[in-house]
């Protein structure tokens, strides 16, 4: 894990702890590098960070979130509804996607970033969910 990796995982770290949740990293990672875990309301998320919006197929129906960043915005969404997203804007057409498995997005379109908004991160809104 490279040092800007490290930073990102405490930063993101941070914003779940300001969330209300409790960090807690695997022992062995097999696609998972964050639990959260929010005892007020028993909210558990299996999380994997990305540096920008990625799907992948070996993540697919594992009930996976995806932590990201897209213009200095943290988003936390299931993986499989990133997926069906993918599929309904094409990307999964893309040659990316059927030799590899792989798709990712530097950076979010505004559309994007409208349909993501539900997912983003903000400390202090403990209703995200």
């Amino acid at each position: 894990m490279s040092a800007e990796e490290v930073i990102q995982r405490n930063e993101l770290s941070t914003l779940l702890l300001r969330l209300g949740y409790n960090v807690y990293l695997p022992v062995y990672d097999h696609g998972i590098d964050l639990i959260a875990h929010r005892e007020a309301d028993g909210d558990t998320k299996v999380i994997q960070q990305k540096s920008r919006w990625t799907i992948a197929r070996k993540y697919l129906g594992r009930n996976i979130w995806i932590a990201f960043r897209s213009r200095g915005v943290w988003y936390l969404a299931p993986h499989d509804e990133m997926v069906a997203f993918a599929e309904a804007a094409g990307y999964t057409a893309s040659r990316s996607w059927v030799e590899t498995g792989l798709y990712h997005r530097a950076a979010m379109s505004k559309a994007m970033e409208e349909a993501y908004g539900p997912y983003r991160l903000v400390a202090g809104d403990t209703a995200q969910g």
